[in-house]
């Protein structure tokens, strides 16, 4: 694989992180969050919609780098250890839905279970790609 097809790539990981914060908006109304939320103390909710927050400005920066200076992650000092912290970021989520999400959940919602699983593989394997074939 060379440098032109990695950059394709890492510009797809870029949509398919729009696509991640759209989703995020999407799953807090379908999962009811703030039902979910409700009988919990102030601080948690607080908590979880920073948390929240930060994601989605985490995955919208990168949406923007890859979209925008995708080579980036293919040369200079820094390419290898930011590539190398989205491919194990994106792993441990893949490892995250399979070990620790509720699995009648994941059963009940399996369309999306595959789904998101694809897509968290997908990252985990592009940010891969940059890793190995950093100039």
């Amino acid at each position: 694989m060379n440098a032109e097809y990695t950059i394709i790539l890492l510009r797809l990981a870029g949509l398919i992180c729009v696509g991640l914060v759209v989703a995020n908006f999407v799953a807090a109304p379908r999962l009811g969050y703030a039902g979910s939320l409700a009988r919990a103390e102030k601080l948690v909710r607080q908590i979880f919609y920073v948390h929240c927050g930060y994601i989605v400005m985490l995955i919208s920066g990168l949406a923007i780098l890859c979209l925008g200076w995708p080579h980036l992650f293919l040369e200079g000092g820094m390419s290898k250890v930011v590539s190398g912290f989205f491919t194990v970021f994106w792993a441990s989520r893949v490892v995250v839905q399979l070990t620790y999400y509720d699995s009648e959940y994941r059963r009940r919602e399996r369309f999306w279970d595959i789904f998101f699983l694809m897509v968290f593989f997908t990252l985990a394997l592009v940010f891969g790609a940059a890793f190995l074939f950093e100039r």
